[in-house]
């Protein structure tokens, strides 16, 4: 069992207009999904096959229909139930371009994290691999994807991490680290002091190596936009590229890459067939208009398509 994490879930509301008519009615039929970074990682899984729970915190009326949404998406959830109310995200598609409104997401309390450790500890007895995805809400401590880390280390369970800001900080300075992490060239030049380019990939690789947060880390893979993606594990340099595709929605796919790694990681795949299989996700979703799914009937064209190579 795969065993994703999302501790700020959201109702991710899309509406779409040809053109947004300020200061005035614009009517419009909403699309809604299950959203957060974890749950995008869950329905790619449920596409690819693989045997999942979802957990993280849920609460209120949105909370309760989130779980309408996840059970609609063939997604086995428990999650820790809290006082506070779900968020809801929207995202209006409008002249070309799209705008965000995204709310912070409920308090936490102290008592209601430690009964989601709890839930936690129990699902991981259980799991082959583990996600930890998006932000913290507001009252969980910025150690706590740290700590989760911990807890599956203890039972030997592989830990993807896909984070950014104190939180991501505070997992790479903790003395247990995750088995992967997935920042983009931009975020890794900000951790490391650097201005790196994807030409610099073996002067990235020494920075790496010398700077003791990323020593125990087993994978940490970069991505570069258009360039692709380099992962540095077990001592080597392997480069990734997708091929070219019509782009509908690349909303979700950096989520669609984790949930690849974690299908095959947790397959016991070769290294290839890891960033493979990860490269193919991130590519199909962005082909298809829903976040978080895949084109699919599209899978041995693409996957045949993803070139791996050693530097």
């Amino acid at each position: 069992m795969i065993l994703t994490v999302t501790m700020n879930p959201s109702i991710d509301t899309r509406y779409t207009v040809d053109h947004l008519i300020v200061d005035d009615v614009n009517r419009v039929v909403p699309a809604k999904t299950a959203g957060g970074k974890g749950l995008n990682v869950s329905r790619v899984l449920v596409q690819l096959g693989d045997d999942i729970v979802a957990t993280g915190l849920l609460g209120g009326h949105s909370g309760a229909y989130l779980g309408e949404l996840m059970d609609a998406d063939g997604i086995t959830h428990r999650f820790t139930p809290i006082a506070g109310e779900s968020r809801t995200c929207i995202a209006l598609l409008h002249d070309g371009n799209q705008t965000e409104l995204l709310e912070s997401g409920p308090v936490v309390s102290a008592e209601e994290l430690e009964a989601f450790v709890g839930n936690y500890t129990d699902l991981v007895s259980d799991a082959s691999c583990v996600t930890l995805s998006g932000s913290l809400p507001k009252g969980v401590p910025a150690d706590t994807y740290a700590r989760l880390v911990a807890i599956a280390a203890e039972k030997n369970v592989p830990v993807l991490l896909d984070t950014s800001g104190a939180a991501l900080d505070a997992a790479l300075d903790a003395e247990v680290k995750p088995t992967l992490v997935k920042p983009n060239l931009t975020e890794i030049n900000d951790l490391l002091g650097t201005s790196f380019t994807p030409d610099e990939l073996s002067e990235l690789q020494a920075a790496l190596a010398a700077d003791e947060r990323f020593a125990d880390i087993d994978w940490v893979v970069v991505s570069m936009g258009a360039a692709g993606s380099v992962a540095f594990h077990g001592g080597r340099v392997l480069r990734a590229k997708a091929p070219r595709i019509e782009c509908v929605n690349a909303t979700g796919s950096g989520d669609s890459t984790i949930a690849g790694f974690a299908h095959a990681i947790a397959a016991g795949a070769d290294d290839e067939e890891v960033l493979r299989c990860g490269n193919t996700c991130g590519t199909l979703n962005a082909m298809d208009p829903q976040t978080g799914h895949l084109v699919m009937d599209k899978w041995d064209e693409i996957h045949s398509a993803v070139e791996i190579s050693e530097l």
